[in-house]
């Protein structure tokens, strides 16, 4: 049997695919997203169904060609309800999400109104125009395609969303971090609108392109690999516990905002949190008995100021009394306090004394 490049590239896949499962199984994850990126791992093989028969040459199931594409669409919708719980507290579940999923299902069955044989010859060169006739060889793919799209632009601005208030939730925001997986879904909407021109291409028959089914599987099957792999290295989160819509409109009474604020001062100083590493907007307020939210909008609109820079307020000061009191070094300071540099340290001590013109 005679290998093309696209074969050699579903194999790799296929390598990259079963380690990835082995993976999952021997972490034995039990996290909240763990279920439906369990689903994801098994709705990719069954997406690439058609590489596998076209690889195989088996006519007698060319009856399943074209009846995968509904697969990436479940996939990437698990991994959406994989990602959320890592990005919010309380993540709310949205039913329309699963839309596009059923409205590809629909696209799919029309696929069956296609003749066997038809199918069998596009196990050896993919259909190329004649859109009126050969419609539902089309319509899901290219329905996949954009779903892949649109699904993935919504997890992107999560992201993009949860970065933002990073900030206001996280003291070492650089542990909490998901750029990586960021990076990974920015790529994939990418490779998804690339996979609709080439639908769209074939479709009309702009070019001939006799594999084009086989790139397209290539594309969406890696792009969904990838997602797949980058969940399933171990990360730190800090899920958001904001009420979003409250902490958008950032209204809050002046008492409410400055009996909040007394509260959390007093008790930063008398628990000491400052010296907590990677403390959380959501585990400061736990235990202090505040609303993550009410606090979020107190330091933002009264003091002009994130959670981030709330602490790390205490943490300079208790930096610049142990420096000043004892013959600590700086770098020992630093590293104690999770401080990212020595020279930062030393700059704002400078700035202190050199404001308050002594040596206090």
């Amino acid at each position: 049997m005679t290998f093309s490049i696209q074969d050699y590239c579903v194999l790799l896949l296929l390598v990259i695919y079963l380690l990835s499962l082995g993976l999952f199984l021997r972490q034995q994850r039990h996290n909240k997203g763990a279920g439906w990126l369990l689903a994801a791992l098994l709705c990719w093989p069954l997406f690439m169904t058609d590489e596998w028969l076209r690889m195989s040459r088996l006519k007698e199931l060319a009856v399943l060609y074209g009846l995968s594409d509904i697969f990436a669409v479940i996939a990437i919708t698990c991994c959406y309800r994989a990602i959320k719980p890592m990005l919010y507290l309380q993540p709310s579940a949205k039913k329309r999400l699963w839309l596009p999923a059923g409205i590809t299902a629909l696209l799919q069955v029309a696929a069956l109104l296609i003749p066997a044989t038809e199918k069998q010859r596009w196990l050896v060169a993919s259909p190329i125009g004649d859109p009126l006739v050969l419609w539902p060889a089309y319509a899901a793919p290219l329905v996949a395609g954009f779903s892949v799209l649109l699904i993935g632009i919504l997890i992107t601005e999560h992201m993009q969303t949860y970065h933002r208030h990073l900030p206001e939730q996280a003291v070492d925001i650089g542990e909490f971090k998901v750029t990586g997986l960021a990076s990974v879904m920015g790529i994939t909407v990418g490779i998804a609108f690339m996979s609709i021109l080439l639908v769209t291409a074939a479709t009309f028959g702009f070019f001939q392109l006799a594999a084009w089914e086989s790139y397209y599987h290539l594309m969406l099957g890696a792009a969904l690999l990838s997602i797949l792999v980058s969940l399933l290295f171990a990360r730190n989160t800090s899920p958001s516990p904001f009420d979003h819509e409250r902490l958008d409109e950032g209204k809050a009474t002046p008492y409410e905002m400055s009996s909040i604020i007394s509260k959390a001062e007093r008790h930063t100083i008398d628990s000491k949190a400052y010296k907590a590493r990677r403390l959380t907007i959501a585990r400061f307020c736990d235990e202090a008995g505040l609303d993550a939210t009410t606090l979020a909008i107190a330091l933002r609109v009264s003091d002009k100021k994130s959670f981030r820079r709330f602490i790390y307020h205490f943490r300079l000061e208790y930096a610049k009394k142990v420096l000043l009191r004892t013959d600590t070094k700086v770098a020992a300071v630093a590293k104690r306090l999770g401080l990212n540099s020595e020279k930062f340290l030393s700059d704002y001590l400078v700035k202190h004394l050199t404001k308050n013109g002594s040596g206090q």
